[in-house]
């Protein structure tokens, strides 16, 4: 009887992953959910109280794996892994397992997730990922150069981001995507990676 309920919730999942990528949160009608998995309306309740219940349960292990990314990445000793020779690698090597398990999940959050908790998404994980760009500014700073740098770090911060979404939508889930993040990922953070000092231009 188990298996059962847990073939009709994983049905429930994906038609809600479905919906929600078409429609986002605020269009989505749960009767449509319900008829996209082939149960009632009230047989779906009885699984998700209500509509904010579903879309948490679809898109919250998405965000969790990218906090737990950035988290990660600022404190990862790569040296001591033996996998990878530095932390350029090791992100580059996450967000494609990342996209490659959650990519509609992520849409969603960025484009399908207002009127939700997850509706400043994005924005979060720009001011998360701040901190691990004010990590190598303050390592690779040009010497007698003055600016704001945590300014700088924001802009850097929304820029990839920014760049790792046009990406997802330009290419879907595919190994095209996997390889145009990590040659975005080499090209903006390289110079960082290696601990290069950034004045004299690139």
């Amino acid at each position: 009887m188990q298996v059962l309920k847990d073939e009709i919730r994983n049905s429930i999942h994906r038609s809600a992953l479905a919906e929600f990528k078409e429609k986002g949160f605020r269009k989505s009608s749960m009767r449509e959910i319900a008829k996209r998995a082939g149960i009632t309306a009230g047989n779906l309740y009885r699984y998700f109280g209500s509509k904010e219940d579903l879309f948490y349960a679809v898109v919250s292990p998405a965000f969790g794996r990218i906090v737990k990314l950035i988290k990660e990445n600022k404190e990862f000793d790569y040296a001591g892994d033996g996998k990878y020779s530095n932390h350029l690698e090791y992100a580059a090597d996450r967000i494609a397992k990342i996209h490659g398990e959650f990519h509609n999940e992520l849409l969603i959050l960025i484009d399908g997730s207002r009127g939700t908790v997850y509706e400043r998404a994005k924005e979060e994980v720009i001011t998360m990922f701040e901190e691990n760009i004010r990590h190598l500014l303050s390592k690779s700073w040009p010497e007698g150069v003055t600016g704001d740098r945590r300014f700088i770090a924001h802009v850097i911060a929304a820029g990839y981001i920014e760049g790792l979404v046009t990406i997802m939508r330009h290419y879907g889930n595919d190994t095209e995507a996997v390889d145009a993040m990590a040659v975005f990922t080499v090209f903006l953070f390289d110079k960082y990676a290696r601990g290069l000092d950034c004045k004299g231009g690139y």
